[in-house]
């Protein structure tokens, strides 16, 4: 299996592209948590 498609990497890639997306809509972890009805500690550990 290549590295870049380790489970690992592939979650990785996924955090930074959800926080890419939350930033350029001007969202806070707790905005997103409260949307999604949870914590936003929760979403800044994705």
């Amino acid at each position: 299996m290549a590295a870049s498609s380790s489970p690992t990497v592939r979650r990785k890639r996924l955090g930074i592209e959800l926080r890419r997306l939350r930033e350029q809509a001007r969202l806070t972890c707790e905005d997103v948590g409260q949307r999604l009805d949870c914590s936003g500690t929760r979403i800044s550990r994705m």
